[in-house]
């Protein structure tokens, strides 16, 4: 049976909840073969080196563990990817509009430009990773946590997201414009340049935070300060 994690309210914002128990979905995997590679199902790969990783519409992977993954490019396109961690990947284009992702750990990792828009992620934990720019517009969040990342730019544009947190995470630049956000917990962020600032409304934000944008939100209201 899965431990489920779960979310606890601090100052009104919801944490993300987590259902997957790696220790006993991932228990006992078969190794995989790095050299074909096309098998996807309850395997463990270690030290796979390629140029490309193309999953069709429709392919599945699930409850596979992937320790060290070098691509030039990984297509995913209305693929799903189910019950499986990626740990020390590197990876400058992943290419994954439409696909379906739940329950899915990354750890330690380097991505590029992660196009991802239209997506659905349930259940992903980001963790020490670094990633570029990040296009999830259009996409439905439900329960994702990015720890102690680096994210050069996450585009949330028209975005549905519920229980989202950045722990300790960098983001340089964040796109909120027409998200429907919920329980999305910014308050452990560096947050630099937000773009949309309109769209952050049902996020929650320090009164740092709140200071920093107080310009740019005296703006929007149409308020005029001067001392």
């Amino acid at each position: 049976m899965a431990i489920r994690t779960k979310g606890t309210r601090k100052g009104g914002a919801q944490a993300p909840s987590f259902d997957f128990d790696e220790a006993v979905v991932l228990a006992d995997l078969a190794p995989g073969d790095a050299d074909a590679f096309d098998a996807f199902d309850g395997l463990a790969y270690s030290g796979v080196s390629r140029e490309d990783w193309t999953l069709a519409v429709g392919d599945t992977v699930e409850a596979c563990r992937f320790d060290g993954l070098e691509l030039d490019a990984w297509t995913l396109r209305g693929a799903h990817l189910l019950e499986s961690v990626i740990s020390g990947a590197n990876v400058p284009a992943v290419s994954g509009a439409r696909s379906g992702w739940r329950d899915v750990e990354v750890r330690d990792s380097r991505f590029g430009s992660v196009e991802v828009y239209d997506a659905s992620w349930r259940g992903i934990r980001f963790t020490r990773c670094k990633l570029g720019y990040v296009n999830l517009r259009a996409a439905e969040l439900l329960d994702v946590a990015f720890v102690d990342c680096t994210i050069d730019e996450i585009d949330l544009m028209d975005a549905s997201a519920r229980r989202v947190a950045f722990d300790g995470s960098r983001i340089a630049t964040l796109n909120s414009s027409g998200a429907r956000l919920t329980d999305v917990d910014l308050r452990g962020a560096d947050l630099g340049q937000v773009i949309g600032m309109e769209g952050l409304r049902g996020a929650t934000i320090s009164s740092e935070q709140l200071q920093l944008m107080a310009p740019t939100l005296a703006a929007l209201a149409g308020i005029t300060v001067e001392d």
